[in-house]
């Protein structure tokens, strides 16, 4: 490996007078910090202010073309300290007049933060430092200070120039805990909003009153315009002591490890669908993280990976514990079965996101767990795929919504509703997602670009004839969300006995004079599946269905297009007419009298 610096070999001596130097900016700049003190900025609770206006947005890539195999370790490290940092800093607001300071908001990041090591410019030579590479989003800080005219009041240079930094335009803001800082202060209010995709950080300030931006002439700082600096060594390659070679010097390192792509699998409930994919896609390289290995064990077959038992599994026990016992137990009757979930979903993705390998390219989650680990940025320099387990909650909301409209009597169909800011999470996670991974038709036509289908898992078709069979199977439980209503109109108009699958009921007495039996898994006795459903996850009790060749009146809901013809028909949801026209045809008078109880 060729040098690109002619910088001399650090020794040990080097490194302790280095680190005697640092002790005493740091002693002399904590004094002045506690008779100077800096105030402490909050999140804004308020993601969409009414009037606001962006001042200005900075967007640098994450990645160096450069990096190798050796030294890869280190920029997969530098971005794990901006995700960390970008936590802290995303939502922070600055009152006019206030000075911003970088490490009053950051903290000390040399212990029990969760920094790694990265890239740290040290006296000529690019080392691996703990919480290096923060440099990137203090760059970006001032960048955008400087484009919204701020009165920029502490910033120091880098002694070298990284290629394709902010360094060459002049707009860099190198930082060291804690005396070499980065401040500055604005007139307005103000809000940092800080974002990650796969290939780059944006940085945005948002004024939170109406405000002319960086396209305007208007200018609070002059000093910006006028400040001179003396020329800098630009650094031809990025060359660090993982890849330079200089195996005398002090400062080499015997501890860089090649690094390669691997995916990280963060899994919750098992679907057979699923589980044949994951088997099929996880290569030994790979890790995984589940909520329990042995779920069995605690009356939970929940999360029986066939990969479970395989090395580089991690299990989440005692957060997942308490979520299993909390869902089964916990839920009294105020409690809203929903949101207990959610909430449940994100105390597991928070503790999740502290065990993914920051090493890790590529990520497939399961949907329950998406927008949690979105909040935590854990998807910043990374690709990820989405095992989806139900509707987008937005249009989740406007499903249940629709049907509303129709039945306000319904006691049930306003329960299920996630908060707003869980919504917009999971939308731009989403919206960000390189492959959208589902069996259900409905959901992947949301996604036509990022969609990836699977097959359902249907059991071998059985050759029974149906034809004598008299039972009308209606698949679900009596609520408003799986078509309970039109059910009932239904089979008050055709005059129809019912066998219904499940026990929960919109309210006592739902069903009225209508002969109701409850589903025994007799399905011998059923000729007939209609399931006008507004929403369904996992349409299993039609799958089964299909396998005994039992005829099925759905909607798009059940997420089974690819099996209409098949003696499925298939039905806009909430076209109550077009339902009751297709059991019609199906069957005309006398034979649905052949597969209804007289009254």
């Amino acid at each position: 490996m060729q040098l690109t610096e002619t910088t001399p070999n650090k020794t040990r001596a080097d490194e302790l007078l280095f680190a005697l130097k640092v002790l005493c900016f740091q002693g002399y700049r904590g004094c002045k910090n506690l008779l100077f003190p800096i105030p402490l900025w909050r999140k804004s609770k308020d993601r969409h202010p009414g009037i606001s206006s962006v001042l200005a947005i900075s967007e640098t890539p994450l990645w160096n073309p450069n990096d190798t195999l050796e030294n890869k370790i280190l920029t997969f490290g530098k971005i794990e300290n901006l995700r960390i940092a970008a936590r802290k800093l995303n939502g922070v607001r600055v009152s006019a007049g206030q000075v911003f300071s970088f490490w009053k908001q950051i903290g000390n990041p040399n212990f029990g933060k969760g920094y790694v090591l990265g890239r740290e410019i040290r006296e000529g030579c690019i080392v691996p430092s703990i919480a290096g590479g923060l440099c990137q989003i203090s760059n970006a800080l001032y960048d955008v200070a400087v484009r919204s005219g701020f009165e920029i009041l502490e910033r120091h240079k880098h002694s070298h120039v990284f290629p394709g930094s902010l360094a060459e335009k002049d707009r860099d803001a190198t930082i060291k805990w804690n005396y070499l800082d980065l401040r500055f202060r604005s007139p307005v209010d103000y809000r940092i909003e800080i974002e990650f995709n796969s290939e780059s950080m944006i940085v945005r300030f948002r004024s939170l009153a109406r405000f002319q931006t960086e396209d305007s002439t208007f200018d609070f700082a002059e000093e910006n315009q006028t400040e001179t600096f003396p020329p800098r060594k630009e650094a031809k390659a990025l060359n660090d002591c993982y890849s330079c070679g200089r195996v005398s010097c002090s400062q080499h390192s015997w501890n860089n490890r090649p690094t390669s792509d691997f995916t990280v699998w963060v899994l919750d409930e098992v679907w057979p669908e699923y589980d044949a994919y994951v088997s099929a896609h996880c290569v030994p390289k790979d890790s995984v993280i589940l909520p329990l290995k042995n779920g069995s064990r605690w009356g939970t077959n929940r999360f029986n990976w066939t990969i479970r038992n395989k090395k580089n599994v991690k299990e989440i026990f005692l957060r997942s514990l308490w979520r299993s016992f909390k869902l089964r137990y916990g839920a009294g009757k105020n409690t809203n079965p929903f949101q207990l979930n959610l909430e449940l979903d994100r105390k597991l993705a928070d503790r999740i996101a502290k065990e993914i390998p920051y090493e890790a390219s590529h990520i497939v989650v399961s949907q329950t767990l998406l927008p949690a680990l979105w909040e935590a940025g854990v998807f910043a320099g990374r690709t990820f795929d989405v095992l989806m387990t139900r509707l987008p909650l937005s249009v989740l909301h406007e499903r249940l919504d629709q049907a509303y409209l129709r039945y306000p009597q319904s006691e049930t169909l306003k329960d299920f509703r996630a908060p707003d800011f869980w919504v917009e999470s999971e939308t731009r996670a989403l919206q960000s997602a390189q492959k959208i991974i589902s069996p259900h038709s409905e959901i992947l036509k949301l996604f036509p670009k990022q969609a990836s289908p699977l097959r359902w898992c249907v059991l071998p078709f059985e050759e029974k004839p149906v034809s004598d069979r008299k039972g009308i199977l209606f698949p679900g439980s009596a609520l408003g969300k799986k078509g309970a209503y039109e059910m009932k109109r239904l089979a008050k108009e055709l005059n129809l006995s019912l066998h219904v699958l499940g026990n929960a009921v919109e309210k006592e007495g739902f069903w009225e004079s209508i002969s109701v039996q409850k589903f025994q898994n007799s399905w011998d006795e059923i000729g007939l599946v209609v399931y006008p459903t507004y929403v369904e996850n996992k349409p299993r009790e039609l799958l089964k269905a299909i396998s005994k060749n039992i005829p099925i009146v759905t909607t798009t809901a059940s997420g089974l297009e690819d099996f209409e013809g098949d003696g499925v028909v298939i039905l806009p949801v909430g076209d109550y007419e077009s339902l009751k026209e297709a059991v019609a045809l199906r069957f005309n008078r006398k034979h649905t009298e052949a597969f209804s109880y007289s009254k």
